[in-house]
């Protein structure tokens, strides 16, 4: 999880393979010119959406969408798709799922050791039951998709990443859309 924008930059181009001197050839840029853009030096403006985009197309991430998600109290869950899923899927994200609840169950018992739950371990433990919720959510949608439930059921419980990544972009939008509705 990514605490600001600059930081999602620099993992995005850590996740690049040529880093930071491919995102910014990628991006038409000298080095030079993308560490003004990062910094605003020299009265350089930020990076634009379009240029954020294309960094987190080009790095293979979803840190700008995780950034933005995180910036209004939301996070994102990776939707399957059907055609990528079978059975063996299915049992893969189960197990995936038990396990991070096993490990968000252990932390919890670590952080009441000493009667009290620190700023710290208040982090640590809101990673955690966020990575088990999106395992959990990220089964049940593979579960939807796999047994027939169209994309626009699926949609009705959770949007897209690409979509909450546009919608982070826009003022007062949502990055995680729950809906109770059947």
């Amino acid at each position: 999880m990514v605490d600001n924008i600059k930081s999602a930059i620099s993992a995005m181009c850590k996740a690049y393979p040529s880093g930071r001197l491919g995102i910014a050839a990628a991006l038409d840029m000298s080095i030079d010119q993308f560490h003004n853009h990062l910094y605003q030096k020299v009265g350089s403006r930020f990076f634009t959406i379009s240029e954020l985009e294309m960094m987190e197309d080009l790095s293979g991430t979803s840190l700008l969408a995780e950034y933005f998600a995180a910036r209004r109290g939301k996070w994102l869950v990776d939707i399957p798709k059907p055609e990528s899923l079978d059975n063996v899927d299915l049992f893969q994200h189960e197990m995936q799922s038990n396990a991070e609840k096993g490990k968000l169950d252990q932390a919890k018992f670590a952080a009441l050791e000493d009667g009290v739950i620190d700023s710290r371990e208040k982090k640590t433990l809101s990673q955690m039951f966020h990575s088990s919720l999106r395992h959990q959510i990220h089964g049940f949608m593979g579960f939807m998709a796999l047994y027939g439930v169209s994309d626009g059921a699926v949609d009705m419980f959770v949007a897209s990443r690409k979509d909450d990544a546009r919608e982070c972009a826009a003022p007062g939008a949502v990055a995680c859309r729950f809906s109770g509705e059947l």
